[in-house]
């Protein structure tokens, strides 16, 4: 074929690849390095090389991110029994790695406000990485016009004054984890050499709602804190933390149908709290009870515009996912320093057409449950177990219940 230039010549090479790959989308990158040998006169280990590349970008461009998880470390100062990270290690997530994860989420946002969130084991534990890491990813949001909005996972016992004011000034959202009161608290979330964390946590909260007034909270309910679950909640309450996630300890061993309606019937007299603690000016929040859940298919959004990163760069679709001790179960999909293949991320794009036959006939819409806890109870990431049908039934007529009976 006659080339008139070099420039020209890229031009038609893009131009062929553009057409080539747009016709063919199952194309074989070897079959279009063959092409362009015999069209362009390339070498076959060029062409092999440049059919590399294409392959490679037209992948990461099936990425579409709004948000990530920073695992930091898999390292933590607690042992708290039914932590989802069942793999325990000393791993931190080298400063160049945190780098690369976060200008791969920067450069395929597909929305101008991305949101990461810092989680671990105890991302606190790496403190010095924070410092390093949020001023860059301001910079780099910057200089593509987008903006990062931050939120840490942590268990506050590691929290200071100076780690709150680094917070405040860069708006980091804490998510402070604690159960309820002493007992049901110290039940799991014990130090290494066995001590309860409760009255150390207590001690921190008026410093942490002095830098964060709306400071949030999770509770996690294990099956043996049933019975103080409604206590537990007042205690929190009566501490001074108003916005809340209130959420069952999932793990390999599944809630009996007893269990489950005993926490629904616990989650329905919180409820009543809630609302009378609101008619009296108490500024209390919990998602649950005041959004009624719109059904937007089936799956989350992790591996959709989700993704999470571990210690050494590898990326999953979620953080309980890579949380997980079987490797088959953790869906490694590459790692930010070395590349990843978005291609793996199709089950969890699609995750619909793996619902089994049984759940597309159910009245109730459910999302499907948990990937990792799907994994860990069925063996299948998205075969979701009894327990997650019945928790799904408990969550629905608890939102019944607040907008038919309190929000009227």
């Amino acid at each position: 074929m006659e080339i008139t230039g070099r420039s020209d010549w890229i031009t038609q090479i893009r131009d062929f690849i553009g057409e080539y790959t747009g016709a063919n989308p199952g194309y074989s990158p070897l079959a279009l390095a063959e092409l362009l040998t015999s069209k362009f006169l390339i070498s076959p280990g060029e062409a092999r090389k440049l059919a590399g590349i294409v392959d490679n970008e037209l992948n990461m461009s099936k990425l579409f991110l709004a948000a990530m998880e920073l695992n930091l470390t898999f390292n933590c100062n607690l042992a708290c029994q039914y932590c989802f990270v069942r793999r325990k290690t000393h791993e931190r997530m080298a400063g160049a790695t945190a780098k690369q994860a976060i200008d791969l989420l920067l450069d395929r946002a597909v929305v101008p406000e991305v949101t990461i969130t810092l989680i671990g084991g105890e991302p606190l534990l790496e403190m010095a990485l924070i410092e390093q890491i949020v001023p860059y990813a301001a910079e780099a949001a910057r200089r593509r016009n987008r903006y990062v909005n931050w939120a840490i996972t942590t268990n506050g016992t590691l929290i200071d004054e100076s780690a709150l004011k680094f917070f405040a000034r860069h708006r980091i959202s804490i998510l402070l984890s604690i159960d309820g009161g002493a007992e049901s608290h110290d039940r799991y979330r014990l130090t290494k050499s066995g001590a309860g964390t409760w009255h150390k946590i207590v001690d921190l909260i008026p410093l942490m709602k002095k830098y964060q007034p709306q400071l949030g909270a999770r509770m996690t309910v294990s099956t043996e804190a049933l019975d103080a679950m409604r206590e537990d909640f007042r205690q929190l309450v009566a501490l001074g933390l108003h916005n809340l996630i209130i959420g069952p300890a999932h793990g390999p061993t599944q809630w009996s149908k007893k269990q489950v309606e005993k926490y629904g019937l616990n989650l329905v007299a919180i409820l009543h709290d809630y609302y009378e603690w609101k008619k009296r000016g108490l500024p209390l929040f919990i998602e649950e009870f005041e959004q009624q859940e719109e059904y937007v298919g089936w799956g989350c959004r992790a591996g959709r515009t989700s993704l999470a990163v571990a210690p050494d760069g590898s990326v999953s679709p979620c953080s309980k996912l890579l949380g997980l001790e079987d490797e088959a179960g953790r869906w490694i999909i590459g790692n930010v320093n070395e590349g990843i293949d978005a291609r793996l991320l199709e089950p969890f794009r699609n995750s619909g057409d793996r619902q089994p036959q049984h759940c597309g006939h159910c009245f109730q819409r459910c999302g499907g449950g948990c990937y990792a806890v799907n994994f860990e109870q069925t063996g299948n990431h998205f075969m979701p177990s009894e327990e997650n049908c019945l928790f799904w039934t408990v969550r629905q007529e608890v939102k019944r219940i607040s907008h038919d009976d309190y929000r009227r």
